[in-house]
């Protein structure tokens, strides 16, 4: 009785009963045809409109759920993909001040190297000016003592030549017995 009762329930149910009711009577009710596909074309929709209208509402449901999905997973990637530009700006940002900060530094160690440079150059400079400087002077100390010597050599060649041809023995005793005298003076 109960699965009776759950049949009345349905409209659908209710509409079978009536067209079923038409096909009896229906040869006494009319003749036409057109009357008929009417009747069964209602019945039809009756019966399995509610279901098509159901089955066409899930499906439409569905596909709705999907774009919605789709849509929601499309706006997570969107944010994860604004989080991971941001992140990579960040890194990029950071990469250019460490590029500027090693440029820096880089120009820094640049002028303290050429600053050194520079210094090492002129102590060599100035070594080498000192260095050439002493051997002009040892140079020259030695060209005095060679002009020195030639001319001692000269003047003692002189001066014998001179003595040999001025002095004759008596002379040169009374010379040697006043330089004695004056050697004796000096020591004594």
């Amino acid at each position: 009785m109960t699965k009776i009762k759950n049949l009345a329930k349905v409209p659908e149910n209710w509409l079978l009963v009536v067209a079923f009711a038409f096909v009896i009577a229906g040869s006494s009710i009319t003749e036409s045809a057109n009357f008929w596909i009417l009747i069964a074309f209602i019945t039809f929709a009756g019966v399995f409109g509610r279901k098509a209208w159901a089955a066409i509402k899930k499906l439409l449901d569905n596909r709705s759920d999907k774009i919605k999905a789709e849509l929601d997973e499309a706006q997570r990637l969107r944010e994860e993909a604004q989080v991971v530009l941001e992140k990579y700006k960040q890194k990029r940002s950071e990469a250019e001040e460490e590029a500027q900060q090693l440029v820096k530094q880089a120009k820094i160690e640049a002028e303290r190297h050429a600053t050194e440079a520079k210094k090492a150059l002129s102590n060599n400079m100035q070594r080498r000016e000192q260095a050439a400087m002493q051997r002009i002077a040892q140079a020259e100390n030695e060209a005095l003592r060679e002009v020195r010597e030639t001319a001692a050599e000269l003047a003692i060649k002189a001066t014998a030549d001179l003595i040999k041809a001025n002095l004759d023995d008596q002379k040169s005793d009374s010379i040697i017995e006043q330089s004695i005298q004056e050697i004796n003076e000096r020591s004594g």
